[in-house]
């Protein structure tokens, strides 16, 4: 034979292997195959005479003849090998009793660069664990019985788990199918004979949570306690004899489906008509007789599970089974004398069929494992999600809740589909003009019905917070990248008394070359907008430059002028970028949230996940992921405006040094202060304390009295305004009532209406914070950090800024009380000596 340049380079490699292994490998009779045309046939001989032999071992001869089948394209396609013989039929394995199966899956298994080296290693291996019994290992999973499938019997797709038939006895039974196509069915639910079965079509449908439309019929099914075989056979008479071994005979098979297609008829009737005088009007459904074998599982590893097939009936079998059902059902001794030869024409003639397999796909899952089930992903299984935004990022993010099997998707977007979105959004040229949620939802719900249920809200989410249980859902994902919808959600955060699920603020940069996603987990003290205003922070004053390509991106310290119009001059400004770009960023950003959610990071409840995407060979830019995190707050709320007062530990933890160096240093009743920094939001009713500093030199401290001094104050201000892009600024004053009550005096009362600061342009509003408590609480404070009690207010001036005469000590109403500088001073100030007077006077 014409050999081709693959089966040359397979025989020259079979050649070195045979003069390698000294007689334990032999070729001969290379010829062209008589039944695979192009195919070339090489005999091999393997000696097993000395192979290790097990009593639960196959029997093999000292040496064993195969015949190896080389394809035209070998390397690229694997060898195969059969039998000349029929000895290890019903082996696991070896299918058709002659074609020995090597390999689960060539796809990953084969290696075109092991060519026949490889491949002969392996059918050393196949005869070694034949004559040691060990063909199915403990662990491996059994390969289930072969089954020749004919295309053009139907698709059997089998979603509910199977029943399980009790020891020595059979299920007998119906399976619920519904029919999605012509050519395929779903098996979604189960009935055993002996329990009531629905007596209509909608009862059938409300049991399987399916729509009033859907075609559902059922199928009879058998289910045993034995292995059959390894292999289902061609001919209905060799089922007939293999199935009777289990005392399953031709007339239970024929019996059970006439009762089957009888129950058909009834459900399938149409409403109104109840005789049988009308079953000719009754549509037929298709006969598809499943089978049930304990062939399934892992190897040594508990009971086996059950495995089906689908015997495609012809369409006369519908006629016989109503015709069985008739006479069986009959009480009259005439027709019981005609079912006997009713059921004996029904055997001669179901012997005489062929077996017409269908196509069985698995998707119940106690026999399969989900492709995601060890990644992030699975988190979201069986979950409710929110997502907020249909977009660039809202589309694909909400295709990964899908597929990843969330129970409940809520999609909200009031955008409807424009020509420009196709390049890089999940629509077509059919959806434009249409609403994006309800399109997006539509589409998506037809990844699985059966698990998945996927609604649109269409309108301004902003507007329709009441048409939406938030705390129902497991997780919400802003993709809207509004900054009014991330308001509307920190505010509503804010004020809701419930603990809000997992939120996650997801967003692009302008040419799609980095994102972010900030997560608050349940209890968070800030939702979206506080944990970007945290990134900005945690960005601009990162001594070490990482994120400055993230400031240009998303913070910058002035606003962007140059803005990405897809219509000059009408559309909304957005980002330039690809459908592989923002794909890519959506699943590193989803993958990045789900992982946080799967595995949370010990007392961080806020983050940000940093993506950039790989850029050229020769840049000098950071690529990679990168996490921040933060810690709750303290959170105190302002009574007078209802504003949340969120300290973070840093600020809170620099009042406490002050504090405890001020008891040790001053004595533990001297008060203390100093300058905060952060800012307002009123949109979302929050006031940042980003940072608190001590008291300026020129203070003046006593057991009753905090003066807030000058020096320093201005140049700090200004450094910390050009540190963080002027995202952190002077937020007001704080001052200790140590071993007191955390509530304002008279003279911080005076203060406040006054709102003297320390300030060139002073603003005419500030904060006021108190720390004090009782002295087991402040002791507490000092010595575990524990938190003391605190006051906040915002205070406002309601008059015009008047100069106050710079004071040389405290006020005289004190009397000779000792008091202290600011600063880092080891020494009390006489009572007699005189001060220098400061720049401006201040009494906060």
């Amino acid at each position: 034979m014409q050999l081709t340049e693959g089966q040359r380079l397979a025989v020259d490699q079979l050649h070195r292997i045979v003069q390698a292994s000294h007689g334990a490998v032999e070729a001969t009779h290379l010829t062209a195959s008589a039944n695979r045309p192009g195919y070339a046939e090489v005999s091999v001989s393997i000696d097993c005479a000395d192979l290790p032999r097990t009593q639960g071992g196959r029997r093999l001869r000292s040496v064993e003849a195969v015949t190896v089948l080389i394809p035209p394209n070998f390397p690229f396609t694997a060898p195969s090998v059969r039998t000349r013989h029929t000895r290890f039929a019903g082996a696991p394995h070896v299918n058709w009793g002659r074609h020995v199966c090597l390999y689960r899956s060539t796809a990953t298994e084969w290696d075109p660069a092991d060519g026949m080296y490889g491949f002969i290693n392996r059918l050393l291996d196949w005869f070694e664990a034949a004559a040691a019994g060990e063909l199915d290992r403990p662990g491996d999973p059994l390969h289930p019985p072969n089954t020749p499938t004919d295309h053009t019997a139907g698709l059997l797709v089998v979603r509910r788990d199977v029943p399980t038939a009790r020891a020595g006895e059979i299920w007998l039974g119906a399976a619920l199918l519904h029919r999605v196509n012509d050519g395929r069915c779903d098996v979604v639910g189960w009935l055993a004979i002996g329990e009531p079965w629905p007596a209509t079509l909608q009862q059938v449908q409300e049991s399987v949570g399916l729509p009033a439309d859907a075609r559902l019929f059922l199928a009879p099914v058998v289910i045993t306690t034995k292995h059959l075989t390894f292999e289902y056979p061609l001919t209905a008479r060799e089922l007939v004899d293999a199935l009777a071994q289990d005392h399953i005979t031709p007339r239970l098979l024929l019996g059970l489906t006439g009762c089957v297609v009888d129950h058909n008829h009834t459900l399938l009737r149409p409403e109104g008509e109840a005789g049988p005088e009308e079953d000719e009007d009754v549509p037929a459904a298709p006969v598809h007789l499943l089978l049930g074998t304990p062939s399934r599982g892992i190897a040594g590893d508990g009971p086996r599970q059950t495995h089906l097939v689908a015997w495609h009936l012809p369409d006369f079998a519908d006629q016989l089974g109503r015709l069985t059902a008739d006479t069986a059902l009959s009480g009259h001794p005439r027709l019981a004398e005609l079912g006997d030869k009713v059921i004996e024409f029904g055997t001669e003639w179901l012997t005489s069929l062929p077996t017409r397999w269908m196509r069985v796909y698995e998707a119940r899952p106690e026999v399969t494992v989900r492709r995601d089930h060890a990644t992030p992903a699975a988190w979201l299984r069986g979950k409710r999600v929110l997502v907020l935004g249909a977009g660039a990022l809202g589309g694909p993010v909400a295709d990964m809740c899908a597929r990843a099997g969330a129970a409940h998707l809520t999609i909200a977007d009031h955008g409807l589909v424009h020509p420009g979105i196709l390049t890089r959004q999940p629509y077509t040229d059919a959806d434009i003009g249409l609403p994006k949620a309800s399109v997006l939802a539509d589409r998506l719900q037809r990844i699985d019905p059966h698990h998945t249920r996927i609604e649109a809200l269409l309108g301004d989410v902003t507007t329709r917070w009441a048409d939406l249980d938030l705390h129902s859902f497991d997780l919400i994902l802003d993709c809207t990248a509004n900054r009014i919808v991330r308001a509307h959600l920190e505010r509503a955060r804010r004020t809701d008394p419930i603990p809000w699920p997992p939120l996650a603020t997801l967003m692009i940069g302008h040419q799609a070359t980095r994102g972010i996603a900030a997560l608050s987990l349940p209890g968070a003290t800030g939702g979206g907008t506080d944990v970007l205003r945290r990134t900005a922070l945690a960005a601009h004053t990162d001594l070490r430059d990482t994120f400055d390509d993230l400031i240009d991106d998303f913070f910058p310290t002035k606003p962007r002028t140059e803005l990405f119009q897809p219509e000059p001059g009408c559309s909304d400004a957005t980002f330039t970028g690809s459908a592989a770009d923002v794909t890519a960023l959506a699943g590193q950003l989803t993958t990045g949230i789900l992982h946080a959610l799967a595995s949370p990071a010990d007392g961080h409840t806020m983050a940000t996940l940093i993506v950039r995407m790989p850029t050229g060979p020769t840049s000098t830019q950071p690529t990679g992921p990168r996490w921040l995190s933060w810690s709750n707050d303290t959170v105190v709320t302002d009574e007078a405006t209802g504003y949340d007062v969120r300290i973070t530990p840093a600020a809170l933890a620099e009042m406490r040094a002050e504090a405890r160096r001020g008891a040790r240093v001053r004595g533990p009743r001297v008060e203390s202060g100093g300058t905060l920094l952060g800012a307002i939001d009123d949109a979302t009713g929050v006031i940042s304390v980003d940072e608190a500093t001590g008291p300026p030199p020129d203070s003046l401290l006593t057991e009753t009295y905090f003066q807030h001094g000058l020096d320093g104050v201005s140049r700090h201000l200004a450094a910390c305004r050009k540190t963080t892009g002027n995202i952190s600024r002077f937020l007001g004053m704080w001052h200790t009532h140590p071993h007191s009550p955390a509530q304002p005096s008279p003279t911080d009362r005076a203060a406040m209406t006054r709102l003297t600061l320390p300030l060139d342009d002073a603003p005419t509003r500030a904060l006021v914070l108190i720390a004090g408590g009782p002295a087991p609480i402040w002791h507490k404070w000092l010595t575990t950090g524990d938190g003391p009690d605190l006051y906040a207010h915002l205070a406002t001036r309601t008059g015009p800024a008047q100069a106050i005469p710079p004071a040389a000590a405290p006020p005289a109403h004190l009397g000779s009380a000792t008091w202290w500088p600011g600063g880092y001073s080891t020494r009390p100030h006489s009572p007699f000596s005189p001060v220098p007077p400061p720049d401006k006077a201040t009494r906060p």
